[in-house]
């Protein structure tokens, strides 16, 4: 069934490019009314993040983290995915563009393909494999990965025996649907969207280009990407750690960073932003596979400049013993006869090393893909001198073309968090740009009836999952899924390849209906991720989707018992025997529904919480900014330029005057959030100026402040003073002539108790230090860092003020510089690791490169609103990769300088990613709520009020008539007051006490 009103725009967007941020532009729009043609080079979505073996610094396998979305995008009823497709011409205005597509023939029918994989099996042709990056060979017909989305088969036309030489049709002749279709044809059609989001990814770097480190001739010389699959429970050698030479167990590896990256002469200037921590991550997983082998990471500097990063490295130092070598190796060769690989590199005195490792990984940069030029002149935009889409310090996700933007790797080097948070913030711009389309031309799926289970025996059906090698190199999967056949009211149970991939999900529901199944229980990985996406699945079934258990044997066996197979083998099946005890008890529940206030609270005036409130406001929904102070902009009131010298001060008047002049915003200025009831899509907040509102969202913004000194003689000189004053002397008119300037970095940062990168600070002294050199050529300023981290494209700034002639000299925390202030002098001792020796400075002015604070109101906010915060005292997102922008408490979102140090442009990136996934919440008339809550019996009640002093969401309450009543709109499930009544009147959905009893009765009874 559709929906049709009137609007002049086109209620859909077009998305170029399948990726992780293309995926999350595409859920978040469709899931707010708006229609999603995905449009896809290759054969399936996915993009590189397919590719990873885990993900930092959570450790989640990245197929496992990305196959539900990917799933999701699949079958969401509002997403057209039209694969091996590209657009060739662009035509229209914001609001109402004409694309033409042009599609590459399949030839084999998406319609009648079952994705059982017949014909690969029965194909004799074999093609190096481009997924598993000449590792490995696949077939002429083939799917990218065994998870592919969609499943369907491909026929490689280059390859295939019969489209080249027309014999073979070994395919064709075993496909049991008759899908094979040699016929099959390019194809052309139009497409008419309001909008456009361009995500095409990235190409790599390839190695081959510089030939002294041996990619190509050395076969024990890899690259980052080809190491990721080596690694990979799926890869080539199924997660175990070969040298593809020899397939001989390594000991010593090395990497080598910044393999095509920051490097003018045969590569790219530009830092890929990632390498430092994949390289790093790689070093971690690699010695939690194989305890025996030794990293070492030979590097220039270490950019661990993300939230937590730092520590990461520094577990990796302590807690691994991965080897951090600061020197850039020079030549590698190849050992004649064993394979072994020869390093040359400097030591720290200067002599070269020659040093035998018996593996090398090359940590290769991102670039753009190689038709970008003409990308970009299809959709009519402008790209960088780098050939990356163009956009502005202020508008990071904007394009030269209005109503087209951009998102991920195309827009710049940038990790996997900032490619989501800016997929949510292109859906964002998208959504306020057609506002009045929303729900224009989309599709409501129509769910079969629910089947009655009621009184009627269980019949429950099990499946426990390979997960490539994840869980089968620990677990005897099949032996699992034997032994449950013969428990009670089990009537069917079998082992699956990848419960979470199309087939797997196709599959379970056949069997459902086919076996008259009501209840299912999914042995696989952790349900945090998992468990929606096969409630969905039995949902479409027919059956209520919380007669569903996930029995976690992964994260709660494979893993943590490696290497015990026989042990971890008992427990995965006493752990899935408690989880059929569990389902025989499963009871449908009803999910109620709330209705949704479409406003948002927004706590912070600054930049993220302006930029957070106009894209609201723009989308149509009423939002209230609360701001302390009596003046909007936040710290960016002290910031006159950015690094490329767009006018900050101008900006943020122009953005406050956007603010105060917008129909749809109230700013109540000089107040705070004195409480706030109700719940999510239904609150209620009092400030303390005594305004009272109702919202169905909250986007917390509440800032940062900028570290104070007391190190280096701060408050002795005048002469001695931060990057922002330096900054506002030099925006006055300062003359710097003939002056000496020395800068200390990390003033405040990377170190205890404050140990972060705060991520402006190398910035600024940049920024400075371009801005007194081009002043007065001859004023001399000298840096003194630990790391320069002028990642992504500011490099091209870092390589500007060492052109400009700005000295840098390295120091390490345990030896970091003396400033003493001598009367009218001031002294600098440092020690310098080119000259290896100490030198002495007596500059004119000493500046400062503070760090970055949470806002002490964080404390408050999160004691408010039960916000957890990192030991820094940042926010905690609900999930560092998948929802960067999101709090685990529903309706909540966080943006700006609450959530981590960052730059103005990546700020307003996630302030609009906070709107874009708040505006998927405010679209909603109703909003459905969980049904695993608690259910509160007040007959047997006795009001003791134990509950009430407990709950720290304030669910129960003491009603009109002196008793406990429960507000389940407001309850999460936490269980705590089911857990602490002594009557037993509170028990909460699917975890029942009598649930919980058979679960341990099973796993005693053995």
């Amino acid at each position: 069934m559709s929906q049709n009103k009137q609007s002049d725009k086109r209620g859909s967007v077009l998305i170029a490019g399948g990726g992780i941020g293309g995926m999350q532009a595409a859920l978040d729009l469709a899931d707010s009314g708006f229609r999603v043609h995905m449009i896809q080079r290759d054969s399936a979505i996915g993009g590189t993040m397919a590719m990873l073996d885990k993900t930092f610094p959570t450790g989640d396998c990245s197929m496992c983290m990305i196959s539900p979305k990917m799933v999701e995008v699949g079958r969401h009823p509002n997403i057209e995915l039209h694969t091996l497709s590209e657009v060739m011409s662009v035509d229209g205005e914001p609001g109402n563009f004409s694309v033409k597509i042009k599609q590459q023939p399949r030839f084999v029918d998406p319609e009648l393909c079952t994705g059982c994989g017949a014909c690969e099996k029965k194909c004799p042709k074999l093609v190096v494999g481009e997924f598993e990056q000449g590792l490995s060979k696949r077939k002429a017909i083939y799917t990218i990965l065994p998870q592919a989305v969609p499943h369907t088969r491909v026929i490689d036309k280059d390859h295939c025996i019969y489209l080249t030489k027309g014999k073979c049709k070994a395919c064709s002749k075993f496909c049991p649907t008759n899908a094979i279709n040699y016929d099959d044809t390019e194809k052309e059609f139009d497409l008419s969207v309001g909008a456009i989001i361009l995500s095409p990814g990235l190409a790599r770097y390839n190695p081959d280009i510089r030939g002294e480190l041996g990619f190509g001739r050395w076969p024990n010389v890899v690259t980052s990407v080809q190491f990721e699959r080596i690694l990979s429970a799926s890869g080539p050698y199924m997660g175990e750690i070969k040298r593809p030479s020899d397939e001989r167990h390594p000991r010593k590896v090395a990497w080598i960073q910044c393999v095509g990256s920051r490097d003018k002469r045969n590569a790219n200037p530009w830092c890929s932003s990632v390498c430092c921590m994949y390289a790093t991550k790689q070093a971690v997983i690699a010695k939690e596979h194989d305890g025996s082998i030794e990293p070492t990471i030979f590097y220039m500097e270490m950019r661990a400049f993300g939230k937590d990063f730092d520590k990461y490295v520094d577990r990796a130092k302590h807690q691994y013993g991965v080897s951090y070598r600061r020197t850039m190796v020079s030549e590698v060769r190849e050992q004649p006869g064993s394979g072994d690989l020869i390093l040359r590199h400097a030591a720290d005195d200067g002599a070269l090393v020659d040093e035998v490792f018996d593996m090398v990984v090359l940590s290769v940069g991102f670039q753009p893909h190689k038709d970008v030029v003409q990308f970009a002149e299809t959709f009519g935009i402008e790209t960088n001198i780098h050939k990356f889409a163009k956009t502005g310090a202020f508008t990071p996700v904007e394009t030269s073309r209005p109503g087209v933007y951009v998102t991920g790797t195309f827009q710049g080097p940038k990790d996997i968090p900032e490619t989501v948070a800016q997929g949510s913030a292109v859906a964002g711009r998208s959504m306020a740009l057609l506002a009045e389309a929303r729900g224009t031309e989309i599709t409501i799926p129509d769910l079969p009836p629910e089947t009655d289970v009621v009184g009627k025996a269980p019949r429950i059906g099990v499946f426990v999952c390979h997960c490539g090698i994840n869980i089968s190199q620990t677990i005897d999967v099949k032996q699992v899924a034997e032994e449950i056949r013969g428990e009670e009211n089990v009537v069917y149970s079998e082992d699956l390849m990848y419960a979470c991939a199309p087939d797997g999900q196709e599959k379970i529901k056949e069997l459902v209906r086919e076996h008259d199944l009501n209840r299912v229980v999914v042995a696989s990985c952790t349900p945090r991720t998992h468990a929606p996406l096969f409630q969905d699945t039995i949902r479409d079934a027919g059956l209520n989707k919380y007669l569903f258990e996930l029995a976690d044997i992964r994260e709660q066996c494979s893993w943590c018992h490696m290497g015990q197979n026989e042990a971890a083998t008992r427990k995965a099946a006493d752990i899935v025997r408690m989880n059929v005890a569990k389902a025989r008890l499963l009871q449908p529940v009803e999910s109620g529904s709330v209705d949704v206030t479409p406003g948002a609270l927004v706590i912070g005036g600054g930049v993220a919480g302006m930029t957070t409130a106009l894209s609201l406001g723009d989308q149509g929904f009423d939002v209230h900014i609360v701001e302390r102070e009596e003046r909007l902009g936040g710290l960016a009131n002290n910031v006159c330029r950015t690094l490329d010298g767009s006018d900050v001060q101008a900006f943020v008047k122009e953005r406050v005057a956007q603010v105060e002049n917008h129909p749809k915003i109230t700013v109540h200025k000089g107040a705070e959030v004195q409480n706030t009831g109700g719940f999510v899509g239904s609150f209620q907040t009092t400030l303390t100026s005594g305004d009272t509102f109702q919202h169905g969202a909250i986007v917390v913004a509440s800032g940062g402040v900028e570290y104070e000194p007391t190190e280096y003689g701060f408050g002795e000189s005048d002469r001695i003073m931060t990057q922002r004053t330096l900054e506002r002397d030099l925006a006055g008119g300062l003359n710097p002539a003939g002056k000496h300037y020395v800068m200390i970095q990390c003033v405040g940062s990377r170190e205890e108790p404050n140990n972060y990168c705060s991520r402006i600070c190398c910035q600024d002294a940049i920024k400075n230090a371009i801005s007194i050199k081009e002043k007065s050529p001859k004023a001399a300023v000298t840096i003194l860092y630990r790391d320069i981290r002028t990642y992504g494209l500011r490099e091209d700034y870092y390589q500007k003020a060492r052109e400009l002639g700005v000295l840098f000299v390295r120091f390490e925390p345990d030896r970091k510089p003396e400033v003493k202030v001598m009367g009218n002098l001031i002294r600098v001792r440092a020690w310098d690791y080119v000259l290896n020796r100490e030198v002495s400075l007596t500059p004119d002015c000493v500046v400062l490169s503070t760090g970055l604070r949470p806002d002490p109101s964080t404390e408050k906010i999160g004691a408010q609103y039960k916000l957890t915060r990192n030991p820094d005292g940042y926010f905690l997102e609900a999930h560092v990769k998948l929802r960067p922008v999101d709090f685990p408490s529903e309706g909540l979102y966080v943006a700006g300088l609450a959530h981590a140090p960052k730059n103005l442009d990546e700020t307003i990136s996630q302030a609009l990613a906070a709107a874009g996934r708040a505006g998927v919440l405010l679209s909603h008339d109703k909003l459905a709520i969980s049904g695993i809550i608690s259910k509160h019996d007040r007959e047997t009640c006795m009001s003791c009020l134990a509950c009430v002093r407990v709950c720290p969401f304030g669910s129960p309450f003491i009603d009109e008539d002196g008793k406990v009543s429960h507000n389940e709109a407001i309850c999460t499930g936490c269980g705590i007051c089911a857990g602490i009544c002594p009557a037993k009147a509170f028990q909460v959905n699917s975890f029942r006490d009598d649930q919980i009893i058979a679960m341990i009765d099973a796993a005693t009874a053995q």
